[in-house]
């Protein structure tokens, strides 16, 4: 994808100077993830770490690439997303973990985004409730090509984005006693009786901030316990599945565009 100009940055929350980063850029929200994804690369390099915001730059079987973690929620997610563009990012694939909907979603399973319900203050700030947050089709096709490369089911389809972490689960909010209510347990019921898969608190943000910049985004997930299935895993599962599966998908895009 051929990067047009960029305005230049009116802030640097995110530590990059002047610095150019590659077009492909892979977003996990754990910053701690941007140094488990770029062991998978061939050359790697640390250009910046400022708040929530550690980047890497590498190459990954000859595609020049970056990893930048977001945070967590829309709000940090947001500012990622358009420095990043300041910066030359055209293609972005978030890296995330998520709590399953779905029945059949497990703990360690993935999941590919086609789009999410919008439950989120950083987008609504942006485009009114019925814009789409949807996923770019070429990077979801790049993310379900990788996954059959690599022999991996994923889950495909709708998610949710909220902007709380213990409004879902309000188990951990107290510890002991009686679960307290909040205004997310009767639309949870509801998203999941319609078929909805997974839930997180970026990728709607990241969805609707590439439509209107002109950007193409992805999505996959490492689901890290279903919320009615009373999963309650010791550890967290591994990502690295999902890391695979998107750095195979950016050796896809840049296959693409040097292709265009």
């Amino acid at each position: 994808m051929k990067a047009a100009e960029s305005a230049k940055p009116g802030k640097d929350h995110l530590g990059l100077g002047e610095r150019r980063v590659p077009s492909i850029v892979l977003l996990p929200g754990d910053p701690d993830r941007v140094d488990e994804i770029a062991e998978q690369w061939d050359e790697k390099a640390l250009v910046a770490s400022r708040r929530e915001y550690r980047i890497m730059e590498g190459r990954y079987r000859g595609v020049k690439l970056a990893a930048c973690s977001t945070g967590m929620g829309g709000g940090s997610a947001e500012i990622a997303v358009v420095e990043l563009y300041h910066h030359g990012a055209r293609e972005l694939i978030r890296v995330g973990t998520s709590g399953g909907i779905a029945a059949d979603v497990a703990a360690g399973d993935l999941v590919v985004l086609t789009g999410c319900v919008r439950r989120c203050g950083a987008a609504d700030a942006f485009v009114p409730p019925e814009f789409p947050a949807v996923a770019d089709y070429r990077v979801l096709n790049a993310l379900l090509e990788a996954c059959r490369g690599l022999g991996l089911n994923p889950h495909v389809g709708l998610g949710v984005t909220v902007d709380s972490f213990y409004a879902t689960k309000p188990h951990l909010i107290r510890g002991e006693g009686p679960e307290p209510p909040t205004c997310l347990t009767g639309p949870l019921e509801i998203w999941r009786e319609h078929g909805l898969l997974q839930l997180d608190m970026e990728t709607a943000v990241v969805f609707v901030l590439a439509s209107l910049l002109g950007l193409r985004a992805g999505s996959v997930c490492t689901v890290g316990a279903n919320l009615f299935a009373g999963e309650r895993p010791a550890a967290p599962p591994s990502n690295r599945n999902a890391i695979a599966v998107a750095c195979r998908a950016a050796v896809l895009l840049a296959e693409m565009n040097s292709s265009v």
